[in-house]
């Protein structure tokens, strides 16, 4: 687990409990992992309608809780701070697990591309219109300084994820070999331009992107 900060604010980098990917079978939730759900749910929807009616800036933690009907600690419990209400669960941690996922005998290019092919753009936990909310939420928000600070930590944390994993898929040291380096850029790339300036782009628009660029087909490089 990442921890970084926003100021002077602890950041973590979360997994939501019981996280999986969306193709993997999965037991019905139990109750407690229900409560789990719902209790994200509120404060995720308390936040989103208090950042849409009084602005980001003007919402507190405190007025969360009480538009959500929790305790102060609870919050906490499921997000580390308000910034973080912007960006869900999915927040390219899919896109890092997908290139992790993809099959041992792919290369580093074909693993790049399976994971953007895979990668649905969206948070797995929410709906469609809650991630065009909080898109549009992010735009207005762009020049909130701690907003932009957490996006680009957090850009920064699944980029080193993506490096380590890359080098660890090439049986190399990331100090040494230049390339996972590479691979954790293409990776953030998107990322930062769908996060931080708002691109609406899909991922096989990516992926047709980066085949122009370096000159790859479907069979790769």
């Amino acid at each position: 687990m990442q921890t970084f900060k926003v100021g002077k604010i602890a950041i973590r980098d979360p997994e939501p409990p019981g996280s999986q990917h969306a193709d993997e079978a999965a037991p019905r939730p139990g109750l407690r992992e229900r409560e789990k759900a719902r209790t994200r749910d509120a404060i995720r929807t308390a936040a989103l309608d208090l950042f849409e009616e009084q602005g980001f800036e003007a919402t507190t933690i405190d007025r969360i809780c009480a538009r959500a009907n929790i305790a102060h600690r609870t919050f906490f419990r499921y997000y580390e701070c308000k910034e973080a209400l912007l960006f869900g669960w999915g927040f390219g941690r899919l896109l890092v697990e997908e290139f992790a996922a993809a099959p041992a005998e792919s290369d580093s290019w074909a693993a790049l591309t399976h994971a953007f092919g895979r990668d649905g753009g969206g948070a797995p936990e929410e709906s469609a219109e809650t991630t065009a909310r909080r898109r549009e939420l992010r735009r207005r928000c762009a020049d909130i300084r701690s907003m932009h600070e957490f996006a680009i930590l957090r850009i920064g944390a699944l980029a080193q994820d993506a490096v380590a994993i890359a080098a660890e898929r090439m049986g190399v040291e990331p100090d040494r070999d230049l390339r996972p380096g590479a691979i954790g850029a293409l990776l953030a790339g998107p990322a930062r331009r769908v996060v931080v300036d708002g691109a609406t782009d899909g991922p096989q628009a990516w992926v047709a992107a980066l085949r122009e660029v370096v000159g790859t087909s479907d069979e790769g490089p």
